[in-house]
């Protein structure tokens, strides 16, 4: 895999059978071979690892052998020096069944510039360390997904399937496990901080894409008796990366649905931490940050909700709802909601 793609830097990620130190050459468009890396891949990280590559000059294409072998899918561009164009695609709830590949297919058609997972990315449904390594396996073994995110960067976080248990919260035992073999297969630019959370963020063009753990902090904290959806540490974070954010736009992204328009009995989406989305408007607010959009997944539904935000923020924010990857679509997730802008479930006849 590739991902954190900068104007002077790459980062690439690969797996072993066994623990070994893996070479990564690159060779630039004269067929040269000038940079000669290693990746360690210990037992102890599930023989994965990965080497960040430096000092690249911006807008260059490179291909590079992974212990002495080629594909043609195995490349990478830097991004140009004035970066102003990006192309990012977001999805959730992908399987390794045709469905989801014809979809890994259309992304790598469409020239994204980034990949971006949104949890249920795989399902594994267990905390159990070597069943959540097992799925991260099986899942980037899929020839669509492997070849996409050889040469487009991938970035992620997780939702309920992937964190361990459907619809659970912060309160799962094993979590750390889950985090774990989440670090171990998904090689973001960071993930969390202390120890905790996955939460992360990029820049690819005018976005910085904030990638919020609604997972890990869920549950484990009370503040005037009504619980915590990101937790003070995560919440800390995001107001300090809003204030210090050039980019123009700047996308909110999480598993869960933004809104409170979710099919009966469901109970994990931000309208049931009514204060936490208020938490979230009054930071926006607070920091004076423009040009946020929210994404976010998981319902098995695609959506374009308006939210009606003009009077706490000055502008009404917009979300996108991307979910399935797969082809198994939830109608009941089409609930009403007075500002939507887009409703449907497509499958390919």
């Amino acid at each position: 895999m590739v991902s954190d793609i900068t104007s002077s830097s790459a980062r690439i990620w690969t797996r072993s059978e066994l623990s070994n130190s893996v070479s990564i050459c690159l060779i630039d468009g004269e067929g040269n071979s000038f940079r000669h890396c290693s990746i360690y891949t210990p037992v102890e990280r599930d023989h994965t690892g990965y080497v960040q590559i430096t000092n690249l000059p911006p807008d260059t294409r490179y291909t590079y052998s992974v212990g002495g072998e080629l594909s043609d899918d195995w490349w990478f561009k830097t991004r140009p020096a004035s970066d102003q164009v990006c192309r990012i695609a977001f999805g959730s709830c992908a399987n390794e069944k045709a469905g989801s590949s014809e979809v890994w297919n259309r992304i790598d058609e469409d020239n994204a510039t980034a990949v971006v997972l949104l949890g249920d990315t795989p399902y594994i449904d267990t905390t159990d360390l070597s069943v959540q390594r097992k799925r991260y396996r099986e899942f980037a073994s899929v020839p669509a997904f492997s070849s996409l995110v050889s040469h487009v960067p991938l970035y992620a976080t997780w939702d309920d399937h992937d964190f361990g248990r459907n619809d659970t919260d912060g309160n799962l035992k094993g979590k750390e496990n889950s985090r774990k073999a989440f670090g171990e297969y998904r090689p973001n630019p960071s993930i969390g901080e202390r120890g905790e959370g996955i939460y992360t963020s990029f820049t690819q063009g005018p976005v910085e894409v904030f990638l919020l753990d609604t997972r890990w902090f869920a549950g484990t904290e009370f503040e005037d008796e009504k619980p915590t959806l990101l937790g003070a540490q995560q919440w800390e974070w995001l107001s300090r990366s809003l204030k210090a954010s050039t980019s123009p736009y700047k996308i909110l992204a999480c598993g869960m649905i933004f809104n409170n328009a979710v099919r009966p009995l469901k109970r994990d989406y931000w309208g049931a931490y009514p204060h936490e989305y208020d938490r979230l408007l009054h930071l926006i607010n607070e920091t004076n940050t423009t040009g946020i959009i929210l994404v976010s997944g998981d319902i098995h539904w695609s959506r374009v909700i308006q939210h009606d935000t003009e009077d706490k923020i000055g502008y009404d924010l917009h979300e996108f709802i991307t979910s399935p990857i797969h082809e198994k679509l939830i109608p009941l997730a089409n609930a009403p909601h007075p500002g939507i802008v887009y409703t449907g479930g497509l499958l390919n006849s």
